[in-house]
């Protein structure tokens, strides 16, 4: 074989090995959120506060994303009723106060990068803060890397919450009525300060 052929095969290797990883984080992740006692238990929402079954049609979450991150194009893998669906299959209890969802890639394969995002609109800054916490709280009550590593920084001017699944480091952080959550894979920590300080509600 010649350089250019173990070249072709290295980078397929990497590949497969970066989807891998991406799959084993998600399912990670879904675990943590099919774990009875990972989430806080709710009070039952007024009739107000019921959700609708069906993400709000005047919302995209997907067009939150910023087009390009560190030169890589947004790939939108799922949005509206999917993306919620999905959801709601990863989530024991209801899935309360959603107005829509998305769930966002960009990947630079020749490098081996590859980040994942999920946008989540609700109808207020207020409601967006409190499920951010309900998320600390029931990664805190889930325990293992979830907790352990479970931290509060400032990334880019926002306070932003770092945990981990698989030695695959996770942020989350709420922005006026949006909570964003990002996997990112093979970044250095300024790429990362600089992927997070490029998304926002504004």
């Amino acid at each position: 074989m010649n350089n250019h052929t173990h070249k072709k095969i290295l980078l397929i290797a990497i590949v497969i090995l970066l989807v891998a990883t991406v799959a084993m984080s998600y399912f990670g992740y879904v675990e943590f959120l099919t774990e009875p006692h990972a989430a806080t238990p709710s009070l039952s929402p007024s009739p107000s506060h019921e959700v609708n079954p069906n993400v709000n049609v005047n919302v995209n979450a997907s067009a939150i994303a910023p087009d390009e991150v560190l030169g890589m194009k947004k790939v939108v893998v799922s949005c509206g009723d999917d993306a919620l669906q999905k959801v709601k299959q990863s989530h024991t209890g209801s899935v309360e106060h959603v107005e829509d969802v998305a769930i966002v890639h960009y990947m630079n394969m020749e490098k081996g990068k590859l980040l994942t995002l999920w946008t989540t609109r609700y109808p207020n800054e207020t409601i967006a803060n409190d499920e951010t916490e309900k998320m600390v709280v029931g990664m805190q009550k889930w325990g293992g890397s979830w907790a352990s590593d479970l931290k509060e920084l400032t990334i880019a001017e926002k306070t932003v919450y770092q945990t981990s699944s698989g030695n695959v480091s996770h942020y989350f952080w709420a922005d006026q009525e949006w909570v964003f959550y990002v996997i990112p894979h093979n970044f250095t920590q300024d790429e990362i300060a600089e992927i997070i300080g490029a998304i926002s509600s504004r």
